[in-house]
């Protein structure tokens, strides 16, 4: 049975993505994420796009264009593309992304960027989390769909590199931070056992392979 559902909506794709509780590693590699997260977000209204079924414990809002992952979350959202987003000028503090750029098509990133520099006040943060084709990555990834550990692949736009997240980012925003994340006990974030999450220190500690891109911009005041 799929851990996922999704489909094609207007170019992009939108999906119930899978259960992280569900992957005990990857639970704690999505919870310290969010810890860095919330490090960057400077005070007042924070806004996420695409939050799937897991908004960021700081986010006072969220916009999702899947209607039914709302009914996941307990904080208040919006039925909405991220591309026109349906809020006013200079509403938020801070635009948070993770994990969704690469569903959307490349030519339409840019509006995004756009959209989240109108709704951000003066001095307001955009802050994303994206995943990185490294070759670890690829191998890996490549060998666990063939090996049928993973459900079908929906990454159809491809990722984005550590450099097209930062000239994305650039493209709207003084860069503030740009970093790459991973480890290569990635590969262990499949498995279902609680014992997986044991490992969690050990990954950090081992934070030398390209499998995540993290970057923080400013709009600047």
């Amino acid at each position: 049975m799929a851990e996922t559902d999704w489909a094609v909506q207007d170019g992009a794709i939108v999906e119930q993505p899978r259960d992280v509780r569900k992957h005990p590693l990857l639970a704690e590699i999505y919870h310290s994420h969010d810890e860095r997260i919330a490090a960057h977000l400077p005070p007042g209204e924070t806004l996420e796009l695409a939050f799937g079924q897991h908004m960021h414990p700081d986010a006072d809002v969220g916009v999702e264009a899947w209607a039914s992952n709302a009914d996941a979350v307990s904080g208040p959202t919006v039925t909405g593309d991220a591309r026109s987003l349906p809020f006013e000028d200079e509403s938020f503090d801070a635009v948070v992304g993770r994990r969704f750029l690469h569903h959307v098509p490349p030519a339409d990133r840019t509006a995004i960027m756009r959209e989240a520099r109108r709704v951000l006040a003066p001095g307001g943060r955009v802050i994303l989390l994206e995943g990185t084709p490294g070759l670890y990555r690829r191998l890996t990834k490549n060998a666990a769909f063939k090996l049928g550990l993973l459900e079908e692949d929906t990454d159809i736009y491809g990722h984005l590199s550590e450099q097209a997240v930062e000239r994305l980012v650039a493209g709207t925003f003084d860069v503030v931070e740009v970093e790459t994340l991973g480890s290569p006990l990635m590969l262990a974030s499949i498995a279902t056992s609680d014992i997986a999450s044991s490992l969690f220190p050990l990954y950090e500690r081992t934070q030398y392979v390209k499998w995540w891109t993290f970057a923080v911009g400013r709009k600047p005041a």
